[in-house]
């Protein structure tokens, strides 16, 4: 048994399992990112047969690993040797929960016994699993809102300002916070803005509700609250979390 821990690795995505479970597998060569982490770095990647192999732009094909457990829409495991041959090969298992309106998606990468320096081999991956499953997050999210868009529903989106200054500095006193209250009075005007406060319990920090007619998506949404003046300013950084309303007064 090997010394060297498992990798493990959690990301909340926002969408519901059947998508994140749909997204990592039938999806996968819409977010792996070839370019750096792939055999030949072009033509693309997909579970077939059982098995996940790349296949370049010239059609060469290299096996990345064998699917040993397949259970959707909540786990997955398979063997894993991109670049190496199959008994060089650890192991990858993925479970999906649900998380609220979206899916808490654990990682755990783990045999790297198979590795000349398994310790080297599994800071690497530690060091790249993390902006893979950030690529993996964004295509669920898109997936997620284009259903939504197709469906002709509305987009809903919690916008979470956390503030950029140091605590004890102040926001609302801060010159940057009436850009704030410009981009909420756009929001108003536009007729997406649903509500906007702050949180009593954490000072500056605060929650602003959009709602974007179809078909705008929640990528259209992040724009929005990105051109905010007072967060490309740094004053606040904001999260965009879809928000999927299934009840209103």
């Amino acid at each position: 048994m090997s010394s060297v821990p498992p990798i493990r690795r959690e990301v909340v995505v926002e969408g519901d399992t059947d998508v994140a479970f749909a997204v990592f597998t039938k999806g996968i060569g819409r977010w792996w990112p070839l370019g750096e982490l792939g055999v030949f770095h072009d033509g693309t990647v997909a579970f077939a047969d059982g098995r996940i192999v790349e296949t370049s732009a010239r059609g060469e094909e290299a096996v990345w690993g064998t699917v040993t457990d397949w259970e959707p829409p909540s786990r997955i495991a398979f063997t894993w040797h991109p670049g190496a041959p199959e008994t060089r090969a650890s192991q990858v298992e993925v479970r999906f929960a649900p998380a609220g309106t979206g899916t808490l998606v654990t990682l755990v990468h783990r045999g790297w016994e198979v590795f000349a320096d398994p310790r080297a081999a599994r800071e690497e991956y530690d060091q790249g699993w993390p902006g893979v499953l950030s690529g993996f997050g964004r295509t669920v999210a898109e997936t997620a809102a284009g259903a939504a868009t197709e469906a002709g529903q509305d987009t809903w989106v919690a916008l979470l300002h956390t503030p950029a200054v140091e605590p004890g500095e102040g926001v609302f006193g801060d010159e940057r916070f009436p850009q704030h209250v410009a981009f909420l009075q756009r929001m108003q005007i536009a007729g997406y803005l649903v509500a906007a406060g702050t949180f009593g319990d954490a000072s500056g920090a605060g929650m602003t509700i959009l709602r974007l007619p179809a078909p705008h998506g929640v990528e259209e949404a992040r724009r929005l609250a990105e051109s905010d003046e007072s967060v490309v300013g740094g004053l606040f950084e904001v999260r965009v979390r879809p928000w999927d309303v299934r009840l209103t007064g």
